[in-house]
């Protein structure tokens, strides 16, 4: 493929852009479970129910960090099959979900940790009780609700709305697929602007519903490109 848009014959790449969206899709959605994504109506209760449930905290974390890493590999090589109408959009689509998912990293990092400070102010002696607490708020006010977590929604989200336009402009993908992805862009944005100001707890369903949506959209691309890269390598 050389100068014009399409899905590569006997690319190898493209096969693996096809297996990290349908990867990510399947990590992502056994990671977006509870307890990660569940409302409180205070911090304390919802501090004790993801100390007791640590581990579960933590392994959803790590799947929803793996499932963003392997959907970031499969928007890699849709973006790189749009060499001609639409290449710009893609490529900003692409460095914005690069910069999306290393904040999401750094935010699920964050989510582990503190449920790790959670188990520690549970677990500490009445002499290091309120030091611990103090270590589980600075993680909570970090990681939960505020800190890193708009602006993750902000990158990620806006990086398919992009990415949606540049699959509409190439005329290879879809129409539906791209329109798609720009709706779920154009949600998502201003859902991390508001969550800014409120938090994630005021708009949780609203953001649970967006993932949803979107762990189906990666795994209709990558179905898509799955049909296209094998097709053609016979």
């Amino acid at each position: 493929m050389t100068g014009q848009d399409g899905i590569a014959t006997r690319d190898a790449l493209q096969k693996i852009s096809s297996a990290g969206l349908i990867i990510g899709f399947v990590l992502i959605a056994a990671g977006g479970t509870w307890p990660l994504f569940v409302a409180f109506e205070d911090m304390q209760t919802g501090a004790r129910v993801f100390g007791a449930y640590a581990v579960q905290l933590q392994a959803c974390s790590l799947l929803l960090v793996l499932g963003f890493w392997a959907a970031t590999v499969g928007m890699g090589e849709v973006h790189r099959s749009i060499v001609a109408r639409g290449a710009d959009w893609a490529r900003w689509g692409f460095y914005f979900l690069t910069i999306g998912a290393t904040l999401w990293t750094i935010g699920m990092s964050l989510d582990i940790t503190y449920s790790a400070a959670l188990v520690n102010w549970q677990t500490a002696p009445r002499e290091g009780k309120e030091t611990a607490h103090i270590i589980a708020q600075i993680f909570s006010g970090l990681g939960f609700g505020r800190g890193f977590f708009p602006l993750e929604v902000i990158e990620i989200w806006m990086a398919l709305g992009f990415m949606g336009i540049g699959m509409v402009r190439s005329r290879i993908y879809p129409r539906w697929l791209g329109l798609a992805g720009l709706v779920l862009g154009v949600v998502g944005v201003p859902l991390g602007i508001a969550e800014t100001f409120t938090g994630r707890e005021a708009s949780l369903n609203i953001f649970k519903g967006l993932m949803v949506l979107t762990t189906f959209w990666f795994l209709a691309v990558g179905i898509w490109v799955a049909r296209r890269a094998w097709r053609r390598a016979g």
